[in-house]
């Protein structure tokens, strides 16, 4: 079993030097569901949107900030809406702790700094629809349509550049399978290409690999 990246940094598998599949066909096979991929390598913070301030309330969070940032918009006490540090500051883990110790717990974001992060979970509209799929990141047109929804409510994936990044979730926007009986016969088609597939032979295979 090798893994590899491709230039766009989305992680593959392949058996026996065979057809590359996404990663993420390897964990729906291994009965994984999207939801459970996505809480299995990364953290997930809730984000409330407030109209009147039209905003994001998130919580102010120590995790997100062990490795030193700059800070790319102004952070915000969403309790009284005041001005804590400035766009260009700088935040790391012991000014995190001070203003923790001072009483911030919960910020405001900017709708431009959604734009672009990845969703934790499915956000549907009133018909139940998916409207953007966990694991993809939100476009500017797609935030707007969220905002126009009743449901104020998204998840967002929590993404470290250096330790922890978008790979899996890269691989699971280009992945067309989506559960483990899919997986399975994809898999079984790479290793008995010209078979007829049959599940219960495929999940034996698979079994066998490891």
């Amino acid at each position: 079993l090798d893994f590899e990246f491709d230039p766009k940094d989305i992680l593959y598998f392949r058996i026996d030097r065979k057809k590359k599949l996404p990663i993420t066909t390897f964990l729906f096979a291994l009965g994984y569901s999207k939801n459970k991929i996505i809480e299995t390598f990364y953290s997930i913070n809730k984000y409330s949107y407030n109209k009147e301030i039209k905003s994001w309330i998130t919580d102010f969070n120590l995790e997100n900030y062990k490795r030193p940032l700059k800070l790319s918009y102004d952070l915000i006490d969403a309790k009284n809406n005041k001005k804590v540090l400035g766009k260009g500051e700088k935040l790391n883990i012991v000014i995190a702790k001070k203003l923790k110790e001072k009483g911030l717990n919960t910020i405001a974001i900017p709708n431009e700094q959604i734009i672009g992060k990845y969703l934790g979970k499915d956000i549907k509209n009133q018909n139940g629809e998916i409207l953007v799929g966990a694991g993809f990141d939100i476009t500017e047109e797609q935030l707007e349509k969220i905002i126009g929804l009743d449901e104020k409510e998204i998840f967002l994936v929590n993404i470290d550049p250096i330790n922890k990044g978008p790979y899996i979730l890269e691989s699971l926007k280009i992945d067309k399978n989506t559960n483990k009986n899919d997986a399975l016969n994809d898999i079984y088609k790479v290793l008995r290409p010209g078979e007829a597939p049959s599940l219960e032979v495929a999940e034996e295979i698979f079994n066998n690999l490891y």
